[in-house]
């Protein structure tokens, strides 16, 4: 089991913005409540059952999609990401460089492990 805590975002581009974060997982797919700002404070967990996991922060306009913000993709086996910063870009313009940051905990638990504080 993989846990993700989106706990909150800083510096995402734009004006007016409603940016929502989503996670990936084998074809099922767990989404954030939609928030205001450049600056959104989620602190929300996504528990998905897999060792891929890839998140995408979307700016939401009247419920639909209407801008990919960017990407971030990562592979964990066994290892935990707590309340760390995550650099979000432009996959397909890898030029571009930083278009804001996510901070998110990240964990694998096996049978009977308790998830850490």
């Amino acid at each position: 089991q993989i846990r993700v805590r989106v706990i909150e975002g800083r510096q995402l581009p734009g004006n007016n913005i409603k940016p929502v974060v989503k996670v990936h997982v084998c074809g099922q797919t767990h989404r954030t409540r939609i928030k205001r700002g450049n600056n959104p404070y989620f602190d929300e967990v996504s528990v998905v059952r897999t060792f891929q996991l890839k998140c995408q922060c979307h700016q939401m306009r009247k419920m639909v999609i209407a801008a990919f913000i960017r990407c971030f993709a990562c592979f964990i086996l066994g290892h935990a990401v707590m309340r760390k910063w995550l650099l979000l870009s432009d996959p397909e313009d890898t030029s571009s460089g930083a278009k804001g940051y996510m901070k998110v905990s990240m964990f694998v638990l096996g049978t009977g492990d308790e998830p850490p504080v």
